[in-house]
């Protein structure tokens, strides 16, 4: 069971997530997965592409948010219609393995029933593989992104960043 939420690690109000620079989202419906408090920079970054952007965080957002699009990403997965996942520097701030394993396997059954990618992030920290808490309610898992791959199923390393398939695990 997770110990620390790290919902103080969401800082950045109006620099863009790595993620959102690196990649062309084939999809027209993006969710971000644990995207933090601040949300509107990204928000106008995916609306100016043309995306739909889907905000959720369970510490961060609030509950109707969370909701609206938690209705949206089931109807998508029902009517298998597209939605890529955004997991930016979320993984590396949980300090439990089955909640990590918790989150990758959603991120995979979204990809998986609506046919997008999942694109995560982490920072490695200091790259020791060894975690610490970093603050009150936060923790680093200081884990290289390599390490990560074992909780998914059907994922590779790309540009820097977890690449999640869509094909069946």
């Amino acid at each position: 069971m997770q110990s620390f939420t790290s919902c103080n690690t969401s800082i950045n109000r109006t620099k863009l997530p790595a993620v959102f620079g690196k990649v062309s989202f084939p999809s027209r419906m993006i969710m971000d997965y644990g995207c933090g408090k601040y949300i509107d920079h990204i928000r106008s970054h995916v609306n100016g592409q043309g995306k739909a952007y889907l905000p959720f965080d369970p510490y961060n957002q609030p509950d109707d948010r969370n909701a609206a699009t938690a209705t949206i990403v089931c109807n998508a997965m029902v009517r298998h219609v597209p939605v890529d996942v955004v997991c930016s520097n979320v993984l590396n701030v949980i300090d439990d393995d089955d909640t990590v394993r918790k989150v990758a396997r959603h991120i995979e059954e979204i990809t998986t029933a609506t046919g997008g990618t999942g694109f995560i992030t982490v920072y490695e920290g200091n790259r020791s593989g060894i975690g610490k808490q970093t603050g009150a309610d936060q923790y680093q898992r200081n884990e290289p992104l390599r390490s990560y791959l074992k909780f998914f199923r059907n994922a590779t390393i790309k540009n820097g960043m977890i690449v999640v398939s869509s094909e069946k695990c």
